[in-house]
């Protein structure tokens, strides 16, 4: 089956730039060779929702027409990846705008954007805000490992893609039903990223809601009575839930 827009698929990938350097990769034992391992990033495949921004569009872009197997390279032009290199973004601060001496290649967040300084002349700073990948050709090669086609498990791959979690999760007639860990409820990241794998649900499925669940119970002991949440069933259809 030839994969589309809108399906979910799962990926492993290596991004190089045209000299071959590699700045980008799920694998691990990749990132070991090259000296890029990070302890705090999650290596191993993913699920991708074809067409809804996940990686750069020129990746995107090829995984249409493939198949479940598929092993490949792709030549993304900057146009496609990280976009090109604005000269309206290199901008000019007085020094006194630092709290310590800025120097060439020093990373920097001003006005909450993330930039690099790139030259210091007297009294005046000059700080790039594109980003380090901007107006460069990309060279990805790629592997599709499966195209998912259960509703349930599209839901609980694309969730574990997020946060590599289990998740709750019932299909129901008018939607889906996600009970989060407890843990994540008040987490920003999770805060954050929910409405936007709400909406990417609801296009992607063709689903009419996506509600997220969370139920709260009181226990009483011999003492007093305490609160205290707990882990969602989601086949009791009578707890309260948030509706995006």
């Amino acid at each position: 089956m030839t994969i589309k827009t809108g399906d979910f698929i799962r990926i492993n990938y290596t991004g190089r730039l045209d000299d071959g350097t590699i700045f980008d990769t799920t694998y691990e034992d990749v990132a070991k060779e090259n000296e890029m391992y990070d302890e705090n990033t999650r290596y191993g495949s993913y699920v991708v929702i074809v067409g809804s921004g996940h990686v750069v569009s020129g990746m995107d872009e090829d995984f249409v027409g493939k198949e479940a197997g598929y092993n490949g390279i792709v030549e993304v032009p900057p146009e496609k990846g990280y976009g090109k290199h604005k000269t309206e973004l290199v901008k000019t601060f007085p020094l006194s705008r630092f709290n310590e001496k800025p120097v060439k290649g020093m990373q920097v967040i001003i006005e909450g954007q993330p930039g690099v300084v790139t030259m210091t002349v007297g009294r005046r700073v000059r700080v790039d805000f594109n980003s380090q990948m901007a107006g460069k050709s990309l060279v990805y090669d790629y592997a599709i490992e499966e195209l998912i086609d259960d509703d349930t498990e599209k839901v609980k791959s694309l969730l574990n893609s997020y946060f590599r979690r289990d998740f709750d999760v019932m299909i129901v007639d008018d939607g889906v039903l996600i009970g989060p860990p407890s843990d994540l409820w008040l987490n920003e990241q999770w805060l954050i990223s929910k409405r936007r794998i709400a909406y990417e649900l609801l296009h992607a499925m063709e689903l009419d809601s996506v509600k997220f669940v969370e139920a709260y119970t009181k226990e009483s002991n011999e003492t007093e009575e305490a609160e205290k949440t707990t882990e969602i069933d989601i086949s009791d259809e009578t707890k309260e839930d948030e509706e995006l």
